[in-house]
């Protein structure tokens, strides 16, 4: 019999790396044997190490099937394969490149039996998977009594936390959701009831595709077959990886132990959603030899940034230590901006936008941080004002969000009982009451003419108590209250209502203390209504009448976790004052204050060249009434000599309108 030996695969390129690549980029692409810690600080070209890692492997005549990319989008491993492709020229349809629940999906579809399920099982999406607890709640019996209940959202949350944390729901209750604390032991019954019925259903949800891969890999045999397949395994963005796919990637590197992670520790901002720092913190304990290589020069900012984005880095223990340094030339030094109020800091940054704007700055290239939603109120009135264009990233628009619309439309059927979209908004958060029994009370109130007493009287047991606190609760704002104190009357019962429906809901209690404290500027709820209602008409008048301005551009109103990973010219921070930015929960652990001063850094990072970071001296809340407020103890950690104060004066005053 004749043997043919099969020659290893190549790439027909040959790469001038050292023309391409920095030295420090050069030295990972290089060495990159063995388990390997790349610390890509901000800017620093963390994509293009990785992508000519690749092209690299390829050309040396690894395989494309012997190579797992694992990024956090499917876009930047399209990304990173197609440069790879044009590098190489070469088609790398068989690499496995994608995210941890692309790839895991992929192999739970070959491995499907092992685990009892079928290969076309179904992948549910968190709206399904909601509507399946939803079904779990019923059967056990907790909606029937029309008693209070976490909702389905919730679970949902606290079932993926603890999932991707790899820890029980009891540990991530206690943590997150304190409130809920006497529900934990229902909590966990309908969890365990939705991973039974999932099972019967032949179906996995999101957090699935990384559980059963990882219960996958505890079979020898699967585990010996995918760990001696990946001979290299490229990570992009390591410290946002959780518990599981630390896990996954541990049994998939015992191998060959070529494993190289990219990442940053000085921007890992994401532990709400279980990313964990720890996996790149040890990373060099966990794997024998590891080899470091830290990518320093930043391609992004000037130095002036730079200074501050280091300065604020420094202070944090628990790190990696690293000094990012500038390509760019010099320019002017970032500003710390003192206002008197929130009022004033919205008038300054929108001012100030449209000054860059004429000093040859786009729009698009100009950003507004905030550290939580609530902050961007008044900028954001202050923008449709002065007819500024903009978008909210990852997000709505302040008078759009749920639980603004939900106040709102109590506020609404005050002036106006007429209005049907509002009165049915507000009677279905009441409990027991769905959108169902809603239009049927409507039709009753409206057409049959019914009393508010004989609708409730007419109800069915479940929803006669919820119905009850509606009617009294707008029987005491038909009053005649004021704004301000309408919106205390409805907090009483939803602030129970935020615990009870949304995972956030301390972040949306703030926005709706932020909502009162505007609301108290106004004496009748005639004027505020009318207020509000003029801005948002005025929004859609804003973008099509500032085309003649700035065309198509629009400025990017955003909070820092969601702008990670971008970048502007230009770049206002608001609100850094002290019990706003850190968070007040943050001052309770060191590990929690450090992911804050994390946060700070990030955005300090997205700017280019123009950074203004503002702070109101004052806040002013109908409760307690005028607060004063120091700056952030971020501010006075910076050195003075790497920024300018700048305190801003107005020469004529405007207030809110009032009767």
């Amino acid at each position: 019999m004749k043997s043919y030996k099969l020659k290893p695969f190549k790439g027909s390129a040959v790469i001038d790396y050292p023309k391409n690549l920095n030295p420090q980029q050069l030295k990972a692409v290089y060495e990159g044997e063995g388990p390997c810690l790349v610390l890509a600080g901000a800017g620093s070209g963390k994509t293009r190490v990785l992508t000519y890692r690749l092209a690299f492997l390829l050309e040396k005549g690894i395989r494309p099937e012997n190579i797992l990319l694992v990024t956090f989008t499917n876009r930047a491993a399209n990304e990173m394969r197609n440069r790879a492709e044009t590098l190489i020229k070469t088609n790398l349809a068989g690499l496995w490149s994608g995210t941890f629940h692309h790839i895991g999906n992929k192999i739970l579809r070959r491995q499907s039996k092992a685990l009892g399920y079928s290969s076309n099982f179904s992948i549910i999406d968190s709206s399904d998977a909601k509507d399946l607890l939803d079904d779990c709640l019923q059967d056990l019996g907790f909606y029937k009594k029309g008693e209070i209940f976490p909702k389905k959202g919730v679970i949902y949350n606290i079932y993926s936390l603890a999932a991707n944390s790899y820890t029980g729901e009891k540990d991530i209750i206690e943590r997150f959701y304190p409130h809920l604390e006497e529900y934990t032991a229902e909590i966990k019954k309908v969890v365990r009831l939705y991973r039974n019925k999932k099972i019967q259903a032949n179906i996995m949800d999101f957090a699935d595709l990384l559980t059963n891969w990882l219960k996958l890999l505890d079979d020898k045999e699967i585990l010996q077959y995918y760990s001696r397949m990946f001979n290299y395994i490229l990570v992009d963005e390591y410290q946002d990886t959780n518990r599981l796919q630390f896990m996954i990637l541990k049994k998939l590197s015992s191998v060959h132990k070529n494993i190289m992670v990219v990442g940053d520790d000085a921007q890992s901002i994401y532990s709400f959603r279980a990313a964990d720092i720890n996996n790149l913190l040890d990373f060099p304990r966990v794997f024998e030899n590891t080899k470091i290589f830290k990518l320093q020069t930043n391609y992004r900012s000037t130095p002036q940034i730079l200074s501050l984005a280091n300065a604020v880095i420094r202070q944090n223990s628990n790190q990696f230590p690293k000094e990012l340094r500038a390509i760019k030339k010099g320019a002017e030094t970032g500003y710390i901006v003192q206002t008197k109020d929130v009022y004033q800091q919205a008038g300054f940054v929108s001012q100030k936008i449209i000054e860059l704007n004429h000093e040859g700055v786009p729009l698009d290239e100009i950003a507004v941080l905030v550290r939580s939603r609530f902050q961007a109120l008044e900028v954001e009135m202050e923008l449709l004002k002065r007819n500024i264009p903009y978008i909210v990233r990852g997000g709505l628009r302040f008078f759009e969000q749920a639980h603004i619309k939900d106040v709102m439309s109590y506020i609404k059927i005050i002036l106006n009982p007429k209005d049907e979209l509002s009165f049915k908004r507000a009677v279905s958060l009441h409990r027991g009451i769905g959108r169902n029994f809603a239009y049927k009370i409507w039709d009753s109130l409206v057409n049959k003419k019914k009393t508010l007493a004989e609708i409730e009287d007419a109800l069915p047991k479940r929803q006669k108590g919820g119905f009850r606190n509606f009617a009294e609760v707008f029987e005491v704002l038909k009053s005649g209250l004021k704004p301000a104190s309408a919106i205390d009357v409805i907090m009483k019962f939803y602030r129970d209502y935020c615990y009870l429906s949304f995972d956030n809901p301390d972040e949306r209690i703030l926005d709706l203390e932020e909502l009162g404290k505007m609301a108290s500027s106004y004496s009748s709820i005639k004027i505020f209504l009318s207020d509000i209602s003029s801005l948002e008409e005025f929004k859609g008048e804003s973008i099509a009448g500032a085309k003649d301005n700035y065309g198509e551009e629009t400025l990017v109103l955003s909070t820092i976790h969601q702008a990670k990973g971008l970048e502007w010219e230009a770049v206002f921070i608001m609100g850094l004052s002290d019990y706003a930015f850190p968070h007040p929960k943050a001052l309770s652990s060191q590990e929690s204050l450090e992911e804050e001063r994390r946060l700070f850094y990030v955005a300090i990072t997205r700017s280019k060249s123009i950074l203004h970071i503002t702070y109101p001296q004052t806040r002013y809340t109908h409760r307690n009434g005028l607060i004063i407020n120091r700056p952030s103890m971020f501010i006075y950690e910076l050195p003075s000599h790497l920024y300018e104060e700048i305190m801003v004066e107005e020469e004529n005053q405007e207030y809110p309108l009032s009767e």
